[in-house]
């Protein structure tokens, strides 16, 4: 996403601002709590004040009631009675519930009520002693009632004076506050400034010194890299890719000629012609024991694969071939040696016919085969397997030869790896030592010509342990080259 220079000058103002109104509005809510706390503060003292002069009037109200028997002060004691109970339960919800004194206190408002009422039934009943009594303990618990009233308050002022330094400390904290978020923000402006200058300024000037150097004939220099997304972005990405496109034109030129002669010539028309001896030897040595042990039919079967697969190794190795007639060979291999070693191995096939118009390297199965069967079972007197599979997953075809040999050790395992994942490239390219078979292509060879034809690393997989076999598995893309060209088949893997 590209950010304009002016989009991002807007964007930095914006959160200046937030950044100081965020403070601002914190600064009043700590203040509009202080205001609260004083608010509460109040009102708790003006509540205990009010329940101390609701007493008091409690207990005239119910004197009088008892000197004169005027129903009118007893309404009046009813009415204040209902205002005490209202100020005792809101006195509970403003003040600590955990407050030991306050607990005695609203059992003492608790106790009043009760006297008063037990004083009021007795003396209708005309029981002077209980009523009298009775009236006795409303004194006594109204006069317990001031005390601790005076008591509480003395104790909320104290509090106060607390709150109060708290409030003066909050305030002086306040003003320090105000005085570094000024200095901040100062400093936050002109580091903005300092970046947002820099960031414009650094690019040009890496832009400048990059184009003088190319000026000077050198092309070598690493990609300019900026981490703005504003306009200069674009621009120095362009820059980047000119002068990589001409590293790339000039790079194309100077090893055309030495590129096609290396990884064409030297690769592959150097291994024309290199038939092992030995490997036509045992061949024809098996036609001639053949010819003598039975009629013409099965030895002229031989000597037509025996010619197949001469005529295939002999063949023009530049031109690429197909999937077909790399399985088409490789039968011809298989039915050679299964002459050869008769019951001892076994060749076992699964190909899906619909995956293998796909343009292939020449050469590419049979080295794989042999070395399957040279490292692997060759020296198995029953029960050698080797496999070969061709199926398809999404759009890649995928070729395995497996054999239940004596596997791979773990350093030969992950040299090829290596260089199947383009890691062990640096190592130069050199014919394996023949066994006794039909060319010395290596591993290694068809692994490189492989990358080479499809122009990328993931090509090769390869699993593999001692005594458990080796599985060299092929992946090929359905879309590179030639197989660009195929219609998609879905029964195809």
């Amino acid at each position: 996403m590209l950010f304009r220079i002016r989009s991002k000058l807007l964007l930095y103002f914006i959160v200046l601002v937030v950044l100081l109104t965020t403070v601002g509005f914190i600064f009043y809510n700590s203040s509009e709590k202080l205001v609260t706390e004083y608010d509460g503060s109040f009102e708790r003292f003006l509540l205990l004040n009010d329940i101390s002069q609701r007493t008091n009037l409690l207990t005239e109200k119910l004197h009088a009631y008892i000197l004169d028997k005027d129903e009118s002060y007893l309404k009046d004691y009813r009415r204040e009675k209902i205002k005490l109970i209202k100020d005792q339960k809101k006195l509970y919800e403003v003040m600590n519930t955990n407050d030991i004194t306050l607990t005695n206190y609203k059992n003492m408002i608790d106790s009043f009520l009760d006297e008063g009422d037990a004083t009021v039934g007795a003396f209708q009943k005309d029981d002077i002693n209980q009523y009298s009594s009775h009236f006795n303990e409303v004194l006594k618990i109204n006069s317990f009632l001031q005390e601790s009233t005076l008591a509480l308050l003395n104790n909320k002022l104290t509090d106060y004076q607390k709150f109060y330094d708290q409030m003066e400390q909050q305030n002086h904290y306040y003003k320090l506050m105000s005085i570094s978020l000024f200095a901040a923000a100062f400093f936050l402006s002109t580091l903005l400034a300092l970046w947002i200058s820099g960031g414009i300024t650094k690019p040009i000037s890496l832009l400048s010194q990059a184009a003088k150097q190319i000026s000077k004939g050198n092309l070598a220099g690493e990609d300019i890299k900026i981490t703005t997304k504003d306009e200069l972005k674009p621009l120095t990405e362009t820059f980047n890719q000119m002068r990589t496109n001409l590293r790339r034109l000039v790079t194309e030129i100077k090893q055309k000629g030495e590129l096609d002669k290396l990884l064409k010539e030297l690769e592959l028309k150097s291994l024309q012609n290199q038939i092992n001896p030995h490997f036509l030897f045992n061949t024809l040595n098996t036609v001639s024991k053949m010819a003598y042990l039975e009629e013409a039919e099965q030895t002229s079967r031989l000597i037509e694969a025996v010619a197949a697969l001469l005529r295939y190794n002999l063949s023009d190795l530049d031109k690429a071939s197909t999937l077909r007639d790399e399985v088409r060979i490789v039968k011809e291999y298989f039915f050679i040696q299964k002459t050869r070693f008769g019951e001892r191995i076994q060749f076992i096939s699964d190909i899906q016919d619909d995956c293998l118009d796909i343009e292939i390297p020449s050469l590419i199965l049979q080295p794989l085969i042999e070395n399957a069967f040279i490292h692997g079972v060759e020296e198995y007197e029953e029960n050698a397997e080797i496999h070969l599979n061709i199926y398809r997953r999404q759009d890649r075809i995928h070729v395995e030869v497996i054999d239940n040999g004596e596997g791979m050790d773990e350093i030969t395992k992950k040299r090829l790896l290596n260089y199947a994942e383009g890691t062990g490239a640096e190592e130069i390219f050199e014919p394996e030592k023949s066994k006794g078979h039909s060319n010395s292509i290596g591993v290694k060879n068809v692994m490189r010509r492989l990358q080479l034809f499809y122009q990328r690393n993931d090509i090769v997989e390869i699993e593999s342990e001692l005594k458990k076999g080796t599985n060299f598995r092929l992946i090929i893309p359905v879309a590179a080259k030639g197989g660009s060209a195929l219609v998609e088949d879905p029964n195809c893997g």
